[in-house]
């Protein structure tokens, strides 16, 4: 699989232009925008993108992808996401790869434990279009930009951790290559590098539907979503925003 870069200074929202390019017929491309004005995260939450982040865009296409993976899949592509980004980022944090010190948070959220403290480096956003055949998977992470101060203490980069700053188009080189080599990896062995790399397993949780709020152990994790012990028997939950609670929180 062979994907073209399109650089950008300055864009609203690199999954909208994706977006935009995937309606017109364009396919295998990534994105990258030096600012994002208008960022957005899971359940629209503001993404700050600031000069020094690295934020960017997959276009992908679904019958492609089904063709060359044998594989229909497509929840598969979101967990490569996250599977890839931890993979990349993991390189890079010399002081924090002690066991449980960054992982991934259901869904897709790479988080680092500072002082007690889970905070995010990276998240991710996919966008799909079934009727036009293409997902939009996309990333932002906190490399070199400044931490706004109302975010402090659930986000962090990788200068803020390291003491130093990196090079964002070394970091995505690598996020491809990484990419490139899960892209053609089976379910089963997709699935369980996820878990394997998951702070999410086993940690007792809020999940918040749009119906509800269910709290419970996570005991699995698949691809149809969370699945949750409860005080009113196994839950599955297939979508929802994942909150990590303190033991004295049950």
């Amino acid at each position: 699989m062979e994907l073209d870069i399109i650089h950008l200074k300055e864009i609203d929202s690199t999954n909208k232009y994706c977006y935009k390019l995937g309606k017109e017929g364009k396919r295998n491309l990534i994105v990258v925008s030096d600012v994002q004005t208008g960022g957005v995260g899971r359940l629209e939450r503001k993404w700050y993108s600031d000069f020094g982040g690295l934020y960017f865009s997959i276009l992908l296409d679904l019958e492609e992808f089904k063709k060359e993976c044998k594989n229909d899949n497509i929840g598969k592509l979101n967990f490569l996401g996250s599977l890839s980004t931890y993979e990349t980022l993991n390189c890079y944090l010399k002081d924090f790869k002690t066991v449980g010190c960054i992982g991934i948070k259901f869904p897709n959220d790479i988080i680092v434990n500072v002082e007690n403290k889970d905070k995010k480096l990276s998240g991710i956003l996919s966008e799909i279009n079934i009727n036009y055949g293409f997902l939009v998977l996309g990333i932002g992470i906190n490399v070199n930009n400044k931490i706004h101060d109302e975010i402090k203490d659930i986000a962090t980069s990788l200068k803020e951790l390291e003491g130093k700053e990196f090079d964002r188009f070394e970091i995505l080189n690598k996020f491809i290559d990484n990419f490139k080599n899960n892209y053609y990896l089976n379910d089963d062995e997709v699935l369980k590098g996820y878990k394997k790399y998951s702070k999410t397993m086993g940690k007792y949780v809020k999940v918040i539907t749009p119906k509800e709020e269910i709290k419970g152990t996570v005991f699995d994790i698949d691809y149809n979503g969370i699945h949750l012990a409860t005080s009113d028997g196994i839950k599955h939950i297939s979508v929802g925003d994942c909150v990590h609670l303190r033991k004295d929180k049950r």
